[in-house]
């Protein structure tokens, strides 16, 4: 595998999508354990009149702090393969954040866990990728 990538090259990459930008995604804490991305608050991601970010906006969230809890371990393109989410509330207005761990590193595939809070701290979703880590 290759070397780890650092914060700075996340943030590079994340710039260089035009979804991410969009998205206005950050990285707010990266560590060796895990990585820790958020999302600020827009009023596009609200659905409806119900006052609650949709959930495909988490769902993003999720799946993006779980490919680069991987990515940045193996330097490499970490495509998803398999994405779980359980809903755990629905999310008030406000900034996101997701903190994402590698729970197993593989040579072909590999598993993080991701958890999303909400800007109360409080817990709104917890997900489960599977990413390809072929060299």
């Amino acid at each position: 595998m290759k070397d780890a990538i650092n914060r700075e090259q996340i943030e590079a990459l994340l710039r260089s999508s035009a979804y991410h930008r969009f998205l206005d995604v950050q990285v707010d804490e990266l560590s060796e354990e895990s990585i820790t991305i958020s999302l600020p608050g827009n009023a596009l991601f609200v659905t409806g009149d119900a006052e609650y970010i949709h959930g495909g906006i988490i769902a993003t969230l999720i799946d993006i702090a779980g490919y680069f809890a991987v990515h940045r371990k193996v330097n490499l393109p970490t495509p998803t393969v398999d994405l779980q989410i359980n809903y755990l509330r629905p999310a008030a207005p406000g900034i996101l954040r997701a903190k994402a761990s590698v729970v197993k590193l593989g040579r072909s595939v590999s598993l993080a866990d991701i958890l999303v809070t909400d800007h109360a701290g409080k817990e709104v979703a917890v997900g489960r990728g599977l990413f390809s880590s072929k060299q």
